[in-house]
This record gives C-alpha cells, structure tokens and sequence, in this order.
C-alpha cells in the first residue's frame, strides 16, 4: 500500500508495511532534484534520512533489472525532434 501527495516543493511518496512488523517509509523527491528516503525510527524518536541525487534513484531502479557488473546509465534527451 501506498500514497503519493503533491507539495509545493516536492512528491511524496509513502510506502507502508501491511504486515505491520516496520514503520512507513517516505520517499520525498523534491524540486531541488535531490531524492529524500526517511523512516521513523521509534527507539530513537527520530527519522533516519538517505539523502540522494535524483540520479543515483534512478540508478536504483536500473540496478533491480541488471545482472551483476558495473554499469554507467548515460542521460537521454528528451528533444522530440
């Protein structure tokens, strides 16, 4: 399960655990082209935060569907001409 909300400044994306056994975790993909990963960490009463480039997101995702190895994502214009 999970919801995307719309700020002004960024999307956020919470994921939430069904089973219950861990906290919801928010991914904030702001307008200053950074990606912020947070969860709640109970013990502590505070959020731990991965922050990242937008790039290295996406790298995340390509990283899911490759074999093991070294890779270089190359950016791709968006010039439909």
């Amino acid at each position: 399960m999970y919801t995307v909300e719309f700020e002004a400044d960024a999307t956020i994306v919470t994921t939430m655990d069904v089973t219950g056994q861990f906290t919801d975790v928010e991914v904030i993909l702001g307008d200053d082209n950074n990606v912020y990963i947070r969860q709640f960490d109970e013990e502590s009463g505070m959020y731990e935060m991965v922050i990242m480039e937008y790039t290295q997101f996406i790298q995340i995702f390509a990283a899911m569907k490759s074999p093991e190895g070294v890779y270089k994502l190359e950016p791709q214009s968006n010039d439909s001409n």
